[in-house]
C-alpha cells in the first residue's frame, strides 16, 4: 500500500462520489485484510452491482457528557468486488475544507514516509502546496466537532480526537478497535503544523511544518 501511494496517479483516483471517495485501480487488500484491521465485521453488507457495500461506524468519543452526540461519527463505506477493496468513501464534509487536489499531495507524501518498525511509526513531511492550500484549527474544527482533549505548550496546541468502531457482531469484540487522531497547530497563528493518525498500534505522522 505504501508504495502505492508514492505512484498515486498510477493506483488510485479521488473523486467526490457520494462523498470523498478513494478508489483503487489495483487492488490489493483483500476482504479478510479489511476485517482484520478493522477487528470486526462490518455492521452491514448490502448487494451493490457486482459487488458488495460493506458500512462501518467511528463513533466519536467524549471525556464528558454526549458532546455532540452523533453528528460527528465517521460512517465509512467499502465497496468489495471480487473480494477485494474497490473504494472507501469517506463523508461529504471532508471535503468542505480540503481540495481534492491537496489530499492527491498528502497521500502521495504518506507514500515516501520513512517507517520505523522498532517504535511502529510512519513519519513523512509534505510537500507540494503553500500555507493558504493546508487546513487550520478552524478547518479541522469545522470538519470534525470540538476535540476529546485539549493539550497547550509554549508554542503549540494540540488538539485530539478519539474514536471507538461500533460493533458489528453480535459477540462483544474484546479487544476492540479504536482510531486516535492528533493535530498539532501554531498556538499565535493557529496553523497546522503536524497529523498523526493512530492505528492498530501504528502511529503514522505527516509533517506540515515545512510549509
Amino acid at each position: 500500500m505504501q508504495n502505492q501511494f508514492g505512484n498515486f496517479d498510477a493506483n488510485f483516483e479521488l473523486s467526490d462520489k457520494g462523498g470523498l471517495c478513494l478508489v483503487f485501480l489495483n487492488p490489493v487488500l483483500e476482504s479478510g485484510d479489511m476485517v482484520w484491521l478493522m477487528k470486526n465485521e462490518p455492521l452491514k453488507k448490502e448487494k451493490d452491482g457486482e459487488g458488495e457495500m460493506w458500512t462501518y461506524l467511528f463513533e466519536k468519543q467524549y471525556l464528558t457528557g454526549d458532546g455532540e452526540g452523533h453528528e460527528y461519527d465517521i460512517p465509512i463505506l467499502v465497496l468489495m468486488r471480487g473480494g477485494m477493496v474497490k473504494e472507501i468513501i469517506f463523508p461529504e464534509r471532508f471535503l468542505k475544507n480540503i481540495s481534492i487536489p491537496l489530499l492527491k499531495k498528502m497521500f502521495t507524501s504518506m507514500g515516501e514516509a520513512e517507517v520505523d518498525k522498532l517504535s511502529k511509526s510512519a513519519s513523512s513531511v509534505f510537500k507540494g502546496g503553500g500555507p493558504g492550500d493546508i487546513p487550520g484549527m478552524e478547518n479541522i474544527v469545522d470538519t470534525l466537532g470540538v476535540p476529546y482533549s485539549i493539550e497547550e505548550k509554549d508554542e503549540t496546541t494540540k488538539y485530539t480526537y478519539l474514536y471507538y468502531l461500533k460493533n458489528g457482531t453480535a459477540v462483544p469484540v474484546r479487544d476492540y478497535f479504536e482510531f486516535e487522531t492528533e493535530f498539532v497547530f501554531d498556538k499565535e497563528s493557529k496553523s497546522l503544523e503536524k497529523a498523526t493518525g493512530i492505528i492498530r498500534g501504528l502511529s503514522m505522522s505527516l509533517d506540515f511544518s515545512e510549509n
